[in-house]
């Protein structure tokens, strides 16, 4: 005969937070089928996943970035070479004009691109940066 669920009965789930198979409790039932349960290890309440369940669990995937950074250099070379602003080193306190290459010392050459209250949008070899100045 088989076992009926119900509402704080133990049952094996798969535990997001543990990784693992463990002992739960049911905590709210949908009709005939178990909805959510409590880990008795770690106290986490979540879905109910059966152990079927927990083998379909997808992997993390990694994240690609090459594809942004490759793009940003390519607009960089093409903007250092069409800049026809002055060259100068990066100060706080000096104002810019669209076209200027900036020389920093952490980022390296960059260009303004657009310019804003106080601020100014530069361009260097990894990505645009936000920047302060006067204007």
């Amino acid at each position: 005969m088989q076992e009926s669920n119900s509402a704080g009965k133990s049952i094996e789930s798969y535990c997001g937070r543990c990784k693992v198979n463990l002992d739960h409790t049911i905590m709210t039932m949908a009709g005939e089928a178990v909805a959510k349960v409590r880990c008795k290890s770690c106290g986490s309440t979540h879905k109910f996943r059966g152990v079927v369940d927990a083998l379909k669990i997808p992997k993390p995937r990694a994240k690609k970035a090459g594809g942004e950074t490759a793009t940003a250099q390519i607009i960089w070379e093409t903007g250092l070479a069409e800049a026809r602003g002055r060259e100068r080193d990066y100060d706080m306190a000096a104002k810019y004009r669209v076209g200027d290459v900036v020389n920093h010392s952490t980022f390296g050459k960059g260009i303004v691109m657009k310019l804003f209250a106080n601020k100014c949008e530069m361009l260097f070899k990894d990505r645009e940066r936000l920047m302060a100045s006067t204007n």
